[in-house]
C-alpha cells in the first residue's frame, strides 16, 4: 500500500509493545516500590532516571533511552522501571537460592522521591500433587492474613497489608500449576493492586479537608438565603449579591484544586478493582479474601471521594440557583426604581411644558408691548393724537398675532431639530 502512515502511528503500536510483564520462575523474591518525586531545588539528591542510568552504567549495561521505562538485568537482579503520571515504578527480581545475590538497594537512598508504599513478593513452588505441610504452614504463619486461590486455583496468595519496618507491605504466593510467564503476570497484577490501592487513598484526607470545608460554606449558603428574604432595599440586595458571588468563587476554586486529585482517586480504584477481576480470587478454607477486605476496607475511601465531588456539584447548582434569584431581585428593584425615576422625569417635563408655555406666552405680550411702544414712537410724528390711537389699536392684534406666530414657528423649528440630532 501507498497510503501515508500517521506520524503517531508506529508509536501507538509499540505502546502496547514496549512494556512487556516479567517471566518469574520459583522460588523468586520480587520487590517493587513506588516512588513520588518531590521537587526541591535545594536536595542533593537525583532525578530517578538519572540514578538508574548511573547504576546501569556502573554494571556495564545500557541505561534507560528517552522512553519512560527501562528493563535490564544487573548482577543477577532484573530492574524494571517504569515512569508513570505521577509516580515511578520500580522493580527488582532476583531468584531465591543460597547463592542469589541481595537486592541492590543502597542506590535508591540517592533518588530525589518520596516512598509511598512498597511490595515484597515471595514466590514458592508446590509440589506436582500440591500436598506439602510446609508450604501450608508457612502460608498459616499470619493469622491475620487474608487471600485465596487465584487464576483457577493455579496460584495461592495471601497478606497482612501490613507495612513492615521498611515501609514494604509483604505477599506470599504459592504456584501450583502456572508457568513463568502467568506467574510474572499474578505477580505484576499483585504489586499494581498494592501501588494503585495507595495512590487511590491519597485522596482521602483531601476529601475529609474538603468535606469540612463544604459544610462552612453550605453553612454560609444557608445564612446567605434566610437574608435574602429580610433584605428591604436595593443596597442590602447588591450586597448580598456581592457575598454571594464571593461564595461562588470559593466554592469554584475549591472544585480546581480538588477535581484532579479525585477524579485520579477514582481512575486508580477502577484499575484496583480490574485487576482483582483478573486474578479471579476464591476463598480458601476460613480465610478472608483480598477483594472482599478491599471492599470492606477500600471501597469505603471511594465512595468518601466520590460522595464529596457530587456535594461539590451540589452546592455549585445550588449557589447558581440563588445567585440567579438575587439578580432576579436585584434586577427587578433596579427597574422599580428606574419606573419611579422615569415617572419623576415625565412630571418634571410636564411641569417644564407648561411653564414654558406660560412663559412663551409673557414673551408675546411683552415683545408686543414694547413693539407697539416703538410703533407708536414712529408713527408720532406723522399722525395726530386721534389718528395715531386709531392706527395703533387696529395695528395691535395684528402685531400680537404675528408675534405669536413666529415665536411658535421658531419654537417648533427647534423641537424639531431637537428630534434629529436624537
Amino acid at each position: 500500500m501507498e497510503l501515508a502512515r500517521h506520524p503517531k502511528s508506529q508509536e501507538l503500536a509499540q505502546e502496547l509493545l514496549s512494556r512487556p510483564s516479567p517471566t518469574v520462575e520459583a522460588p523468586a523474591e520480587i520487590l517493587q516500590l513506588a516512588l513520588i518525586p518531590f521537587d526541591d531545588s535545594e536536595t542533593d539528591k537525583r532525578p530517578i532516571k538519572e540514578v538508574i542510568a548511573a547504576a546501569c552504567q556502573q554494571a556495564g549495561v545500557p541505561g534507560p533511552s528517552a522512553d519512560n521505562h527501562h528493563h535490564v538485568h544487573l548482577n543477577g537482579i532484573e530492574l524494571r522501571w517504569e515512569q508513570h503520571t505521577e509516580f515511578s515504578s520500580v522493580v527488582l527480581i532476583r531468584q531465591l537460592s543460597e547463592t542469589a545475590p541481595l537486592f541492590p538497594t543502597d542506590w535508591l537512598t540517592d533518588i530525589a522521591a518520596n516512598l509511598l508504599t512498597g511490595t515484597l513478593i515471595t514466590v514458592k513452588s508446590a509440589a506436582s500433587d500440591g500436598a506439602d505441610p510446609r508450604l501450608a504452614e508457612w502460608m498459616n504463619e499470619w493469622p491475620s492474613a487474608v487471600g485465596g486461590s487465584v487464576l483457577s486455583g493455579l496460584a495461592e496468595i495471601a497478606t497482612t497489608l501490613q507495612p513492615n519496618d521498611q515501609g514494604l507491605v509483604e505477599y506470599r504466593v504459592i504456584n501450583r500449576g502456572l508457568d513463568d510467564a502467568r506467574m510474572g503476570r499474578l505477580t505484576q497484577r499483585i504489586y499494581e493492586i498494592e501501588t494503585y490501592r495507595m495512590m487511590a487513598l491519597l485522596g482521602l484526607p483531601l476529601a475529609k479537608q474538603t468535606g469540612a470545608t463544604l459544610n462552612q460554606i453550605e453553612q454560609r449558603l444557608v445564612d446567605l438565603v434566610d437574608r435574602l428574604e429580610a433584605t428591604e432595599d436595593l443596597s442590602g440586595d447588591q450586597a448580598l449579591l456581592d457575598e454571594l458571588f464571593a461564595l461562588a468563587q470559593s466554592s469554584e476554586q475549591l472544585m480546581a484544586d480538588t477535581d484532579y486529585r479525585f477524579s485520579a482517586t477514582q481512575a486508580y480504584g477502577r484499575i484496583v478493582h480490574d485487576r482483582l477481576a483478573e486474578i479471579g480470587e476464591v476463598a480458601v478454607d476460613t480465610r478472608q479474601r483480598l477483594s472482599e477486605f478491599l471492599d470492606r476496607r477500600f471501597e469505603p475511601a471511594l465512595r468518601t471521594t466520590a460522595n464529596i465531588t457530587r456535594r461539590q456539584g451540589h452546592l455549585s447548582a445550588r449557589i447558581a440557583r440563588v445567585v440567579s434569584l438575587a439578580r432576579t431581585r436585584v434586577e427587578v428593584s433596579l427597574q422599580t426604581q428606574h419606573r419611579t425615576q422615569l415617572e419623576a422625569m415625565a412630571r418634571r417635563a410636564r411641569l417644564q411644558l407648561r411653564l414654558q408655555r406660560t412663559v412663551e406666552g409673557l414673551s408675546v405680550m411683552a415683545i408686543s408691548y414694547y413693539a407697539i411702544g416703538i410703533l407708536g414712537y414712529l408713527m408720532g410724528g406723522w399722525f395726530s393724537s386721534g389718528h395715531l390711537k386709531l392706527l395703533i389699536s387696529i395695528i395691535s392684534p395684528l402685531l400680537l398675532l404675528g408675534i405669536w406666530y413666529l415665536l411658535r414657528t421658531y419654537r417648533r423649528k427647534l423641537m424639531e431639530g431637537a428630534d434629529l440630532e436624537d
